[in-house]
């Protein structure tokens, strides 16, 4: 195996045909403070690596079996697993069901939390620049997506949002937001990277759950 690269969150390692993560058990946040929708590491908790590829491997099991695609593989142990290796679209689909987090910061007195929303947001994916909002029609003149993909993204998108929203509320929990990557492999957009409380929020009433409160659900 060859190391590729090297992230806040994860070590990624090429492997023939597949990549190898290998999760970490560095938090993330902005201004010192653990957020799931901040770019700086601020600390590490024993076990979040271990606890963000069991929510991974849960919830993209659960996505295949309801019909999307994703690249992962297998899990290996405790912290890696294995993934088909995509060409990596370097962008963010933000689902907001409910206004929190980066949303309320954005946009101030127009918006209150929880307030319902419904809505997709692409971000670029770039640390350098803190991952800036994109219109959809910036990511196909800079060619980044075709327009094919990007209505892909967003019809996946939707139906990801279902597929999430159902599960939770059957376990008496509301959706707040989460966040997917894509890539190409084979002339096929894949749900890549992770899905896990480190992308995710989910509330019990206007109680966002935390990442080990998410994996008791799973359980």
């Amino acid at each position: 195996m060859r190391l590729i690269y090297s992230g806040k969150t994860k070590d990624v390692y090429e492997d023939g045909p597949y990549l190898i993560f290998h999760f970490r058990d560095t938090i993330l946040g902005r201004d010192g403070r653990e957020d799931s929708g901040g770019n700086e590491v601020v600390g590490e908790k024993a076990g979040k690596g271990s606890v963000v590829l069991m929510q991974t491997e849960f919830f993209f099991k659960l996505l295949e079996k309801n019909g999307i695609r994703t690249h992962f593989v297998e899990r290996i142990d405790d912290r890696k697993a294995r993934f088909l290796k995509a060409e990596r679209i370097p962008l963010e689909v933000i689902y907001r069901e409910l206004a929190y987090g980066s949303f309320l910061r954005r946009y101030r007195d127009w918006v209150r939390p929880f307030q319902p929303l419904g809505i997709a947001e692409f971000t670029l994916k770039d640390d350098r620049l803190d991952d800036p909002l994109i219109a959809e029609d910036s990511v196909i003149a800079l060619g980044i997506a075709s327009r094919g993909e990007v209505e892909k993204m967003k019809e996946t998108m939707g139906k990801v949002v279902g597929i999430l929203r159902d599960f939770l509320s059957s376990k008496d929990l509301q959706l707040v937001d989460f966040k997917l990557e894509f890539g190409r492999l084979g002339g096929e957009l894949l749900v890549i990277d992770e899905l896990s409380g480190d992308t995710m929020r989910v509330a019990k009433g206007r109680r966002i759950l935390t990442r080990e409160e998410l994996l008791g659900v799973i359980e």
